[in-house]
């Protein structure tokens, strides 16, 4: 499936270009086509004369990559280095000496592998490199930082690296310092199991201390009453850990406790900071009536991003607008100017009734040019105003889009790349070259882009030229089928589902997640699963995710599920989407008797409030796109149910 798609924009882009040229690429791509196909199927012949055919196509090396991956237990060792210094800029080449690496590690041929290695990031690769030291000098002489810095990380490491742990234990090169240095980035990740292990080798008494540390982990509540130990930095950093713990639960405890602490035990500055900082931050998510005062100890001068924003919620969850008026008041200049302060600063005058004040405001915000803009949006509703889109499209001639391809021979491969299906080559090579380009430039290469149907690249180099004035290309409509058929299957707004997948995937249909969700609509697999059973749709493995056709129709289907929990209200269905019903649900019931524009500021996460703020302010524009821009729909910012607010 996906294959035909980028065969089907090859097309297009061909036959929007003169005919000789687009038949010289036309056949190359064939060729490339029928080689890869032959080399799949171990047809060497036929790969070899298909190959041939392909001399100087920009990206026959590329087929050379993938028979020599294909082949490597067979290969000379020469071949490959030679391969790997000839195009040593080239994005295989990584991929390329991993996988030789390994096959020389699996083997247990050490002399080649210290031949072919070169530093690696991969902790496996990084330790079969230390064998390999190991092996064939017998110590690791010159090395031992390296190995020092392999073990002393907080979580257990692969079983490549026992035989180098095995070497340092045996030569007593572990000591008490470097094992505390162990045990504290265990505990700091919460692997408590890790951490006992590691204090075998330990004095009792550090045992003991280890013990005490691992019960604050447990219960800081009781055991910050009780913990006493003569000052030095194990101590110190045990109290921070208890604080730390206890002030996710309770705030005002640990800042209680803290005040004894400080007392008792010399902890430096920056510690000082960071805890301060954190209980005040917990504080505020509490809705302490200190809280304001302790962030105000931690920040005086308005710096901190991460407080001005707990400072804004805790005044907006209380509804009070004129300490929103001195906090803002009391900001930098510059942040002052930034869209959102100024929208608050604006609702802070319509609460006070500085109603002429609030109206210039809200102008000034609804005119301006941004990408991000849903303030704008917002104060566009409160003076009932049509939304300013500010569309400019670029104007890029062809002798501009053909002159910096022949400038730069990596956007040329990448656009193969592209074309023939390698599409994480492709992207590679792309980014590549982004750095080097004028602001112009990048506008001529989103122009190119957009032109493939490389909708990713487009709006990422769009974005890179800071011009988001091009609806076009920022908000294209790839997937049109796919995406009609499916919501008015689902009964949901075109343009609703189209804002979703662009905040979700930038239209990158093999985009993956940290998490592990897949696809255009990012959906993690178990969800996918779970809605393709109601679908009796049939998933093969979790690379169906990856087709466009089955990621729109599963996705869209979980988006209703979504708005159906939320009685159709697309807000609370977005913040779902997000961060999932139940935190949705929770987070509804604690502010629901707010003004909408106050709820979403309130959200907690401050990537789930950035995702629903996109989203809202996205759908309008999608609309426009495919509507024109005359009686476009609104954010979809419903009010919040509110059953039981006087």
């Amino acid at each position: 499936m996906r294959t035909s798609i980028l065969w089907s924009v090859c097309f297009f882009f061909l036959f929007t270009s003169s005919s000789i040229y687009a038949n010289t690429w036309l056949q190359q791509r064939w060729h490339f086509k029928d080689a890869y196909q032959a080399l799949n199927q171990n047809e060497g012949k036929t790969f070899k004369r298909l190959s041939a055919q392909l001399k100087g196509y920009p990206i026959v090396h590329y087929l050379r990559y993938l028979d020599l991956k294909e082949h490597l237990e067979t290969e000379k060792a020469e071949t490959l280095q030679a391969f790997l210094l000839q195009y040593q800029d080239s994005p295989f080449v990584r991929p390329l000496r991993e996988a030789w690496l390994r096959q020389l590690a699996k083997k247990r041929d050490w002399e080649t592998f210290l031949k072919a290695y070169t530093p690696q990031k991969d902790t496996v690769l990084q330790c079969y490199h230390l064998q390999a030291r190991l092996k064939t000098q017998g110590d690791l002489k010159g090395f031992l930082e390296q190995a020092k810095a392999l073990w002393a990380v907080g979580k257990s490491q692969p079983k490549a690296c026992d035989p180098v742990f095995k070497y340092l234990y045996d030569n007593e090169i572990i000591s008490n310092q470097l094992r505390w240095k162990r045990i504290r980035l265990a505990m700091r990740k919460g692997r408590l199991r890790l951490a006992r292990y590691l204090a075998r080798g330990l004095s009792q008494a550090d045992q003991i201390l280890l013990e005490r540390w691992q019960s604050m982990h447990k219960k800081p509540a009781r055991e910050l009453k009780r913990f006493k130990h003569p000052d030095n930095p194990i101590a110190r950093e045990i109290v921070l850990h208890g604080l730390k713990r206890l002030a996710r639960s309770d705030a005002k405890a640990a800042y209680e406790h803290w005040k004894k602490y400080q007392k008792d035990y010399a902890f430096t500055t920056e510690a000082t900071t960071a805890i301060s900082r954190y209980i005040a931050l917990m504080a505020a998510t509490e809705n302490l009536s200190e809280a304001n005062a302790w962030l105000e100890e931690v920040d005086k001068k308005g710096l901190d991003k991460q407080i001005n924003q707990a400072k804004l919620q805790l005044a907006l969850a209380k509804q009070d607008w004129q300490a929103v008026k001195e906090l803002i008041q009391s900001l930098p200049i510059a942040k002052q100017a930034q869209s959102k302060w100024q929208y608050w600063q604006a609702r802070a005058f319509e609460q006070s009734g500085q109603t002429k004040d609030a109206a210039k405001l809200f102008r000034q915000l609804s005119k301006q040019r941004s990408y991000y803009r849903y303030y704008g949006f917002l104060a566009a509703e409160r003076l009932d105003k049509p939304y300013s889109f500010h569309a400019q499209p670029l104007t890029i001639t062809q002798e501009q889009k053909d002159q910096l391809l022949e400038n730069n021979a990596a956007l040329i491969r990448a656009r193969e790349l592209y074309f023939i299906g390698l599409t994480n080559f492709a992207r590679k090579e792309w980014q590549a070259v982004l750095p080097t380009l004028s602001p112009d430039e990048l506008k001529t290469a989103a122009a190119l882009a957009h032109e493939w149907g490389w909708h990713d690249r487009a709006i990422h180099t769009s974005a890179r030229a800071k011009h988001f004035h091009d609806l076009k290309i920022s908000f294209p409509l790839p997937f049109y089928d796919a995406v009609l058929t499916n919501a008015q299957a689902q009964k949901l707004d075109y343009a609703y589902v189209y804002a979703i997948m662009l905040q979700e995937s930038l239209f990158q249909t093999d985009a993956h997640s940290y998490a592990g969700a897949l696809g255009l609509m990012q959906l993690m697999p178990a969800t996918a699963e779970e809605v393709a059973k109601k679908q009796r749709i049939k998933l093969k493995n979790d690379q169906d995710l990856l087709v466009p056709d089955i990621n729109i129709l599963l996705g869209t289907s979980y988006l209703r599920k979504m708005l159906d929990r939320f009685n159709g209200n697309m807000l609370l269905a977005t913040a779902a989407y997000n961060m999932g019903p139940s935190r949705t649900k929770r987070w509804m019931k604690k502010y629901r008797c707010l003004p909408a524009d106050v709820w979403v500021e309130l959200i907690p996460n401050n990537q789930t409030r950035h995702y629903v703020q996109s989203v809202m302010s996205y759908t309008p524009i999608f609309d426009s796109q495919l509507v024109g821009h005359q009686d476009v729909k609104r954010m979809p910012l419903e009010k919040i149910p509110s059953d039981g607010c006087t």
